[in-house]
């Protein structure tokens, strides 16, 4: 198998169903591995919505969304996309197809340090080789949905899509999820919240990915804490409980003092 073809493999075997982007003279051999594989390619209107569309992905099932783009002005399009994923915590692979490995540090075509650009909104940017591509996209899918999620950057030249690679890599060891709060934390909050006049719960972007939101909600009633909900998590918590602000501030007395 060439290089392309070995990261195909991987996200298929990850559960990776499709790659948005928009194709181009570097991105063909990826392309061209896609259409022998299940992973179907999605051509988008620009890389931007490329980006987009990787990060609802990833979001709502968790399995890393794939966008690709071509060097340059394709690369700096699909950081827009791939920022809103570092912002909203969304696991996402952005990928960018660039000239030959040969022509990395030479000013020609559109070229830009790809990596340089990528560096501050992804977890992790890395340039593939034909002995790297295997264990570096093993490691990227895990990377990126370690806690908290995010995007990884992987930039592919022309030739290592092309060369010979071997699937000779190991999966990372997976690491564990997000423990719950100890009991040595739990203490002093409780002492917090019962010290406290008026507490107010905020549920925010990590509430949506809360293994079991009943229990917050368990929390709320147990304290008659009142909360408010970012836009990021509606609907974690119900607007219509008793506790939720459309209720509470209209109320008279205490808040969420009953039914």
């Amino acid at each position: 198998m060439n290089g392309a073809e070995v990261l195909v493999r991987r996200l298929a075997e990850a559960g990776v169903r499709w790659v948005f982007g928009i194709p181009s003279g570097p991105v063909l051999p990826l392309v061209e591995a896609l259409r022998r594989s299940d992973v179907r390619f999605v051509l988008t209107t620009n890389e931007t919505s490329a980006g987009f569309m990787a990060a609802t992905v990833g979001h709502l099932t968790g399995v890393p969304g794939v966008c690709v783009a071509t060097v340059g002005p394709g690369a700096t399009n699909l950081s827009t996309g791939v920022g809103a994923a570092w912002l909203d915590r969304a696991p996402v692979i952005g990928l960018t197809c660039n000239v030959g490995s040969a022509w990395l540090e030479r000013r020609i075509q559109m070229r830009i340090d790809h990596c340089a650009l990528f560096r501050p909104l992804t977890k992790h940017t890395q340039v593939l080789t034909a002995d790297s591509v295997d264990q570096a996209v093993l490691d990227a899918l895990q990377l990126a949905c370690a806690e908290p999620p995010g995007p990884v950057h992987l930039d592919l030249p022309e030739d290592v899509s092309l060369a010979d690679a071997a699937m000779n890599g190991r999966p990372p060891a997976r690491q564990a999820a997000l423990a719950d709060c100890s009991e040595s934390a739990l203490g002093p909050l409780e002492a917090a919240i019962h010290r406290s006049r008026r507490p107010l719960l905020i549920t925010g972007l990590g509430a949506a990915r809360l293994r079991s939101p009943d229990h917050v909600r368990q929390f709320v009633e147990r304290h008659h804490i009142p909360f408010v909900s970012t836009l990021h998590a509606k609907g974690v918590l119900p607007e219509s409980h008793r506790c939720g602000a459309a209720c509470w501030a209209v109320r008279v007395g205490p808040p969420c003092s009953g039914s």
